[in-house]
């Protein structure tokens, strides 16, 4: 192994070797003039060489070429234009120029099977370009790509309309279709017949443009294409939140026609942008109008959800082969080496096969118990198709052009051994031309072989792939792989921007056009502070900050993101297509830290946080703060551009007249110093920084006829007087309280003359907002209150709370006008990509669990819609909390460890919990969002943190509960269980039975997690969650360490913590609640017809009070391991060896258990058991205080010595 030297367009690691690389194909002896020396021997090419021996990355591609034998050369590149020629394009539609799937279909083509012939012709094409005397054949390769590709453009220019659509509502119904008319390029699939929103399509199709365009190609003919061409990256961008079918076009593994996010598309659509960007689809004759922009934030978005879900494929599949073309070729998408291993690694692990990778576990496709007439499966179908999927060796080729990339000898030659033996070749021709079956499958007889010793099977190849019935993609790669295992091709020569390179490592682009050059590993962020009047510039000098006034920063100008937002709807704008240009998406931190130029003007824009939104969060000084250093801490983690980044703080009179402005004026000294919390930062004049700046060259406007808006830049305050003045004209932000707070309910009955009378006396904001809520309720929002609107009255109330930082009334108004937090979207996205579920809703009512992204309008509706007619302040509370969650999730995933599903009404419920425990008597709704913020992140950190706060076991458990956290191994040892009870487990009215959930499930699959999840859901009290949580713990344990155990009916949970709770109460001698057994139990009923929740309150419902409860929940974990061990081992030893008829509890569970009474939304639609009722017999009385010698052989000692420690703990 050596590196490459010289040529910074070749460094890469490459292999020495002798000879040239052995082509996979067996190619029969051709007569070559004048070349006697060339032989063929079993599939290796042997050639003359040089005196010393070259890699492939010592030599730039002419001096590679050069050294070797022209002629053999020559007739080697001919001899794979014979199979091109009768293999690729002789399948290629003589009218639009696109490929079907197969050669024997004549009717449908396949966009991607299409793009993969293109980019084989095309890298024959480039491998011809050597050649002197090619005798035409590089022009017309040349042109045969170009007509593929202007085949497809066409296609989907008559499709403009979706494209369109599509910017605006990510549906399936919007998305471009993958399939049309072989001849004509119309649909010839509908949406509803096929899935065709696949977004690695699209993104593909933009990265092979911009290679063959780089290559001198003219693909691209006129402005109505270029404009078609940035709405398709527009298309893309938001990739990072479009659930869609995936590679496979299947959506989730249970091909049951849901679309969720898929890695792979995400990493392919990460790649495009990059490519595109700044990319002139005219080529060297273009003008700045055929030049293609990219939202760098969009860009950053998709990268960092990718790299989230890497090493997973999606929600449903662990591992996917689509996740390799994601990572390598052709998209390249991470250059993290520890990313690309870890995923590398288990799809070798987990889909290689003897005939090539499996797509994904439990793929159907190809498999001879497929119903091929289905378009959809049934429930419980995918099981079947475990370890019998089918193998594609097409996948193997994937592996040998990774190798060649990475010049990994021993991969490239582990993986040629492995195809050589599963190509054939059609005898019927003279040429006897190679051919790739499709898949591999295993036959009828012998199935259940091949699950019982996966691997010990003969497989038959698929009919799709034979010589009459060509499978195009594979013999498209096979091509492409020839080329470069015979070093016909250079890998530079078929990735000429270097996509498999590190962005740092590229090529420098001398363009007008920012390009993703990677980060430099000391880079700085420079800070721009402008002030917005001469006198707050005068009073921060005395502070020893300097700072510049707009007019001091002349003749560039400082803009809002929104005006910049105004600028780009004009990019991509055509109105012959009906395309509308950029959508009026913000402008992230990212975008706005480039300085740009737009029709002769220079341009800086400050962050979104600085613009005056109508959300209330912009009136929190402390979060302002907070925001600033997160702005340059995110800056310098994620920056990827040429240049450095510029971040224009914005100072205003206001803040100086805070009371958190000492706060500020701290962070300001702090970048002074060069730092902020680990990035390097310079503060200076604008002036002195424009030349080490990043700038865009926004060209596009030159030409535009109209700009939409004329821009308004941000203006210095004119002061009366230079120099210091005072700001005592300025009110001083004041925390406000109410004297005299009015309640809704003494209101809500009085009529409206009344409430007029009452308004015009009344002098606290909250009273005054609740009269406003109530006529707001009753006439809407153009109802006259005193000759002005109530809407304008909100307005004006919001307004005044916001200056008087009432917080309450803020919210309360806020709510009222329907306001959503700006940018949550993303947030919202960065929550469900990490594993998670979030739930919105109140606590007592039904939630409403998200697991898919969102639009804002989808956001906006769903806050409103289901939370604002329950609790009016909580419709924006909880907004603010998933924002914050959003970002934690980001930057400190480890504080949602063991948490499946957000549920935000309960993490408010944990963090009131913890405000007491502190001591805070202020209710969440009245404190600041950072307060908000900084409780959250107490709340999640309690672990960390315990020991500044005394916390009993109880209060752990509470916290716990609220927040859904749950040990690592919970879900694990649920399956174990379920593998060892026939009867599965039931928690209330919740049933998991043991099948279909572990034959149609994997263990590690997040769908069984959440199903897990909502069981555990059923707990009335976090509390009791906790305490049920651990019982599982112990039945694992326990069954795990006695292998001869096992359950044989339903384990009823709750039953088993209400025996638990009994021996507690015998030990210390206290009578039954009530005189009841079954507490716990008929909490459970109680919840299920109520949902309530008794955290922190003394009625515990029907099952109980609470204080009747609290002793059993305030022991440690060790005493509750006891009792809960105790009622375990009873049932393993007394249930298993008594009739169940002779339980009268537990014969009643089972006896009801054929109901149809009660269902599950979820698969679990088997009928559950029901509780027993009130008045049916009690459970017989357990020897909870017989001593342990009282068991059968003091077997009782035994086992809980097996699975507890001396201190009590599992």
């Amino acid at each position: 192994m050596t590196l490459a030297s010289g040529d910074p367009d070749s460094i890469e690691p490459t292999f020495r070797t002798g000879r040239r690389p052995s082509a996979i194909c067996t190619i029969p002896t051709m007569k070559v003039t004048p070349t006697p020396t060339a032989a063929y021997l079993s599939g290796v090419v042997h050639s003359r060489r040089m005196g010393r021996t070259f890699s492939i990355g010592d030599m730039d591609p002419d001096t590679f070429s050069r050294i070797k034998n022209y002629d053999e050369t020559v007739g080697r590149l001919d001899h794979y234009y014979g199979v091109v020629k009768r293999q690729l394009i002789a399948n290629q539609s003589f009218m639009t120029g696109q490929f079907p799937e197969s050669s024997a279909e004549r009717v449908v083509s396949d966009v991607r099977t299409s793009l993969y012939c293109a980019f084989s012709i095309w890298c024959l094409h480039q491998a011809y370009k050597r050649i002197d005397d090619d005798r035409g054949k590089t022009f017309e390769l040349g042109q045969s790509v170009v007509k593929c590709m202007r085949g497809i453009l066409r296609s989907w220019m008559k499709q403009a309309d979706k494209v369109e659509r599509f910017k605006a509502n990510q549906t399936t119904h919007n998305a471009l279709h993958s399939k049309f008319h072989l001849v004509t390029g119309d649909e010839v699939l509908t949406c509803e017949q096929y899935n065709h929103l696949q977004i690695d399509v699209v993104s593909l199709y933009l990265l092979f443009l911009v290679q063959m365009t780089a290559s001198g190609l003219q693909i691209v003919f006129t402005i109505d294409e270029v404009n078609l061409v940035q709405n398709l990256v527009y298309y893309v961008e938001r990739a990072y939140r479009t659930p869609d079918f995936g590679m496979w076009q299947r959506g989730s593994k249970y091909n049951n026609g849901s679309s969720e996010l898929h890695a792979s598309s995400i990493g392919l659509a990460k790649s495009a942008l990059e490519a595109v960007n700044g990319c002139n689809l005219f080529g060297d004759h273009g003008s700045s109008q055929s030049v293609v922009y990219v939202d760098i934030d969009a860009h950053n978005r998709n990268r960092t959800i990718f790299e989230t879900l890497l090493p997973r494929e999606s929600s449903s599949t662990s591992s996917d082969m689509a996740l390799m073309m994601a990572i390598s070729f052709p998209a390249f998408g991470t250059h993290d080496q520890l990313l690309y291993s870890k995923t590398k690694s288990k799809i070798v692990q987990k889909l290689r096969g003897r005939h090539g990778f499996k797509r994904f576990a439990r793929d159907g496709f190809g498999t001879v118990l497929e119903d091929s007439s289905e378009r959809f499966y049934k429930d419980s179908t995918v099981q079947k198709f475990e370890r019998i999927e089918s193998e594609w060796p097409l996948f193997y080729m994937y592996m040998i052009i990774d190798g060649v990339f990475r010049s990994d000898k021993k991969q490239v030659d582990e993986y040629k051994q492995l195809l050589r033996p599963l190509i054939h070749y059609d005898r019927r021709t003279a040429a006897s031309n190679p051919t790739l079956p499709q898949y591999y499958f295993v036959p009828s007889e012998h199935l259940s072989g091949e699950r019982a010793e996966p691997g010990s099977q003969p497989r038959f190849a698929s009919a799709v792939g034979g010589p009459g019935d060509l499978f195009l993609w594979g013999q498209a790669m096979l091509v492409v792989t020839e080329l470069l295992l015979e070093e016909l091709v250079h890998i530079n020569e078929i990735d000429l921007i270097r996509r498999y390179l590190p962005s740092y490592n590229r090529p420098r682009r001398t363009t007008r056009y920012s390009a993703f050059q990677g980060t430099a590993s000391d880079l700085v962020v420079q800070v721009v502070l402008v002030a917005e009047s001469r006198r707050l510039q005068a009073m921060l000098a005395t502070y020893g900050i300097q700072s510049q006034t707009p007019k001091e920063v002349e003749p560039v100008q400082i803009w809002s993101q929104k005006q910049l937002v105004q600028v780009y709807r004009n990019l991509g704008v055509n109105w012959k297509l009906g395309l509308e240009g950029r959508p009026p998406r913000p402008i992230g931190a990212l975008g706005t830290s480039k300085v740009y130029r737009i029709s002769g003007q220079t341009v800086l824009c400050y962050p979104l946080i600085f613009d005056s939104t109508d959300f209330y969060l912009n009136h929190d000084m402390a979060l302002l703060i907070d925001d600033i250093k997160s702005e340059i801490q995110f800056v310098g983690r994620y920056w990827r551009l040429s240049g450095r980044p510029t971040c224009c703080l914005i100072m205003k009179e206001t803040h100086m007249r805070d009371t958190n402005f000492r706060k500020m004026v701290d962070l300001l000294a702090m970048l002074k110093t060069g730092s902020c919390e680990g990035v390097k930062v310079r503060v200076g004049r604008l002036q002195n920084l424009m030349s080490s700046s990043c700038t865009e060259h926004l060209d596009f406007m030159d030409a535009a006829e109209d700009w939409g808006v004329e821009p308004e830049p941000f203006r210095e305050l004119a002061n009366k007087t230079v120099g210091y003045q005072s700001l005592t004209d300025i009110p001083t932000a004041t925390i406000y309280n109410e004297t005299e707070p009015l309640t809704i309910q003494e209101l809500q009955h009085k009529s409206d003359h009344e409430l007029q009378h009452i308004w015009r006396g009344i002098t606290t904001l909250r009273g005054r907002s609740y009269i406003l809520k109530l006529l707001l309720d009753r006439h809407g929002p153009d109802y006259q209150l005193e000759g002005v609107t109530v809407h304008q009255r909100l307005v004006q109330l919001n307004s005044e709370a916001g200056t008087l930082r009432c917080w309450s009334v803020l919210r309360f108004c806020s709510s009222l006008l329907g306001r959503v937090v700006d940018s949550i979207s993303p947030y919202l996205t960065a929550i469900l990509v990490s594993g998670k579920q979030f739930a919105i809703g109140v606590i007592g009512q039904p939630e409403v669990v998200i697991d898919k992204p969102l639009t804002p309008a989808e956001i906006e509706s769903l806050f409103f819609g289901s939370v604002r007619p329950l609790d009016v302040v909580q419709a924006v509370l909880q907004q603010e909390l998933v924002l914050c969650s959003g970002r934690l999730i980001l930057t400190r995933p480890d504080l949602f460890a063991g948490i499946l599903t957000i549920r935000i009404g309960w993490f408010l419920q944990a963090m009131e919990l913890y405000s007491r425990i502190e001591g805070r008597e202020q209710p969440i709704a009245e404190m600041a969002p950072s307060e908000v913020r900084a409780l959250l992140y107490n709340v999640l950190s309690l672990d960390s943190n315990s020991c500044n706060i005394s916390i009993t076991p109880r209060q752990q458990r509470q916290i716990d509960g609220c927040l859904g956290r749950s040990p690592r191994n919970l879900h694990s040892s649920v399956w174990f269980i379920l593998g060892r009870t026939a009867g599965g487990l039931t928690i209330g009215q919740r049933h998991l039975p043991q099948s279909p959930t572990i034959t149609d499930m994997t263990v590690g699959e997040l769908r069984f997690a959440i199903l897990v999840n909502d069981m555990l859901a059923q707990c009335p009290q976090p509390e009791l969650r906790q305490i049920v949580v651990q019982l599982i713990a112990l039945i694992a344990t326990i069954l795990e360490r006695n292998p001869e155990l096992s359950f044989r009916g339903c384990i009823e949970l709750s039953q088993m913590v209400d025996e638990a709770h009994r021996l507690y109460l015998k030990d210390v001698n206290l009578p039954l609640p009530y005189g009841r057994t079954d507490v716990f139990r008929r909490r459970f009923v109680y919840a299920g017809s109520r949902r309530h929740s008794t955290v922190g309150t003394e009625d515990g419902g029907e099952g109980g009070t609470t204080s009747e409860l609290d002793g059993f929940f305030q022991l440690p974990p060790s005493a509750t391991a006891g009792y809960l061990a105790r009622t375990v081992v009873h049932h393993l030893l007394t249930r298993p060896m008594t009739a169940l008829d002779d339980i009268d509890a537990t014969a009643a569970l089972e006896s009801a258990a054929a109901s149809p009474q009660l269902t599950v939304e979820t698969i679990l639609s088997y009928p559950p058991p029901s509780l027993p009722s009130s008045d049916s017999p009690e459970p017989p009385e357990l020897p909870a205080t017989q001593s342990s010698s009282s068991w059968p052989g003091g077997i009782l000692t035994e086992f809980l010595g097996t699975v507890l420690s001396e201190d009590g703990t599992i």
